[in-house]
C-alpha cells in the first residue's frame, strides 16, 4: 500500500510572512529607502558642498580686486615718487574682464547644480535596486524554506514506506540526497538575503543590526513607450547632459576672458608723504595700466583655455552619445523583462502547478514514480524561482529607464 503524501506548494513569501518579527523590526519603504539613501550618502554631501562652493566662486567672480595698501618708511628726499609712507592702490578692471569671469562662474554654478541632480539620480537608481534585490532574496529564501519542508517531508514518508516494505531503498535514497540539497539551496539563499540586507542597510545608514521588515512588494505594472520620445526626452531632461553643456559655457567663457587680459585697467591711488614736509602732503592720481607686450604667459593661457574648450565639447558630444544608448538598451531591457513577466502570467506558472499536481495524485495512486514527482516538483519550483527574478528585473529594468531619460517616465 503506497501512503499518501503532504504536498508542500511552494509560494511566493510577503513581507508579513516572512521569518523576522515584525514587532522588533524596522518597517522600511521603498520611499524611504531612496530618501534615507540620499540623506547619509557621502556622494549626496559633496554634490552638495561642491554646488556651495560655486555658489561662493559666483558671489566672488563679480567683486573688485581687494584693494593693495602699502606701509613703508622711506629714506631720502624726493627720490622719485617714493617718499610715500602710505599709498593705498585700487584696480579696476576694464574691457570684457570682469564680465566674461562672471560668465564663467554663473556656467560653473549651473553645472555643479546639474551635477547635483545627477548624483541624486543616480543614487535613486541604486537604492531602488538595493531594495528590489533585497525583495527578490527574500522571496528566494521563502522558496527555499519551502522546498526543505518538502523535502522533510518526503525524506520521512520515503523512510516509513520502505520499513513497511512499500518502496525500494533507492526511494529513500533518492529522498535523502534531494533533502541534502533543499538544504544547500537554503543556506545559499539566506547568504544571498544576509548580504542584500546588508547593503540595504550600509545604504541607508542603518545599525547593521537592524532587523528589516520591507513593506513594498515587487509589483508589475505594464509600461510601453515610443523609442523616439525616450531620446528626447532624455536629452532634454538629464541632468549630466546639462551639466556637460554648462561646463562647455563655462569653458568658452574662460577662453573669452583669457584673451581679454590683454586690455588696460584703470587703476586709482592715494597717497601720503610727510618725509619733506615742504613738499610733502595728501595726493590722488587716476590712470591706466596698459599691458606692453606678452612675453609667452597670455598665449600659453589663450591656447590652454581652447585645449580646455574642445575638450568639453567632446566630452559633451560624448555624454550625449552615451544617452542616447543607455535610454536604447534600457527600452529594450523592459521590453523584455515584460515580456518575461507576460509569459508566467499567461499562464506558464500554473500549468507548471498543474503538472506538479497531477504528479502528485498519479504518485498517490501508483500511477507515476517517485522521480516523476520530484521531476516535477522542480520544475515548479524552479518556475517560481524564475517568476520572482523576472518580477524584480522588471522593476530593476524600469528605474534604470527612469534614471536613462532624466528621473521622470512620462
Amino acid at each position: 500500500m503506497r501512503y499518501p503524501l503532504f504536498l508542500f506548494l511552494v509560494i511566493l513569501c510577503a513581507p508579513s510572512l516572512c521569518s523576522v518579527d515584525a514587532q522588533e523590526a524596522r518597517h522600511l519603504s521603498l520611499a524611504e529607502t531612496v530618501r534615507l539613501a540620499l540623506q547619509h550618502s557621502p556622494l549626496a554631501q559633496g554634490a552638495e558642498a561642491r554646488a556651495r562652493g560655486a555658489e561662493a566662486h559666483l558671489r566672488g567672480a563679480g567683486t573688485l580686486p581687494n584693494p593693495a595698501l602699502s606701509l613703508a618708511q622711506p629714506f631720502g628726499k624726493n627720490t622719485g615718487g617714493t617718499d610715500e609712507d602710505i599709498l593705498l592702490t585700487q584696480t579696476v578692471e576694464l574691457g570684457d574682464k570682469q564680465r566674461q569671469r562672471r560668465r564663467a562662474a554663473r556656467a560653473e554654478r549651473e553645472a555643479a547644480l546639474a551635477e547635483r541632480a545627477a548624483t541624486t539620480s543616480d543614487l535613486v537608481l541604486t537604492a531602488q535596486t538595493a531594495y528590489y534585490e533585497a525583495l527578490r532574496a527574500d522571496a528566494e529564501r521563502q522558496l527555499a524554506e519551502d522546498a526543505l519542508a518538502a523535502a522533510q517531508a518526503f525524506a520521512q514518508a520515503a523512510e516509513t514506506q520502505f520499513q513497511a516494505g512499500d518502496v525500494a531503498r533507492s526511494n529513500v535514497l533518492r529522498s535523502r540526497i534531494e533533502l541534502a540539497r533543499a538544504q544547500q539551496s537554503l543556506d545559499a539563499a539566506a547568504t544571498e538575503r544576509a548580504n542584500r540586507y546588508a547593503a540595504l542597510r550600509s545604504l541607508t545608514g542603518l545599525p547593521e543590526d537592524t532587523a528589516l521588515v520591507l513593506t513594498d512588494s515587487l509589483a508589475y505594472a505594464p509600461l510601453s513607450y515610443r523609442l523616439s520620445d525616450l531620446r528626447a526626452l532624455a536629452l532634454r531632461n538629464r541632468p549630466d547632459l546639462l551639466a556637460a553643456q554648462r561646463l562647455r559655457d563655462s569653458r568658452e567663457a574662460a577662453l573669452h576672458g583669457a584673451r581679454a587680459q590683454s586690455q588696460p585697467d584703470l587703476f586709482l591711488e592715494a597717497r601720503h608723504s610727510t618725509l619733506d614736509p615742504t613738499v610733502g602732503g595728501n595726493s590722488l592720481r587716476i590712470g591706466l595700466l596698459f599691458p606692453l607686450f606678452d612675453l609667452g604667459r597670455n598665449r600659453a593661457d589663450i591656447q590652454t583655455a581652447q585645449a580646455a574648450l574642445q575638450e568639453q565639447d567632446a566630452l559633451a558630444r560624448e555624454a550625449a552619445r552615451t544617452a542616447r544608448l543607455e535610454v536604447e538598451t534600457a527600452v529594450r531591457n523592459l521590453e523584455q523583462a515584460r515580456r518575461t513577466v507576460e509569459s508566467f502570467q499567461a499562464g506558464r506558472l500554473q500549468q507548471a502547478k498543474e503538472l506538479l499536481e497531477m504528479a502528485q495524485i498519479g504518485y498517490d495512486k501508483g500511477a507515476t514514480t517517485y522521480l516523476e514527482l520530484l521531476d516535477a516538483q522542480q520544475v515548479y519550483r524552479n518556475e517560481q524561482t524564475a517568476y520572482t527574478r523576472a518580477l524584480a528585473d522588471y522593476n530593476i529594468a524600469k528605474a534604470t529607464l527612469q534614471r536613462a531619460v532624466g528621473g521622470t517616465l512620462p
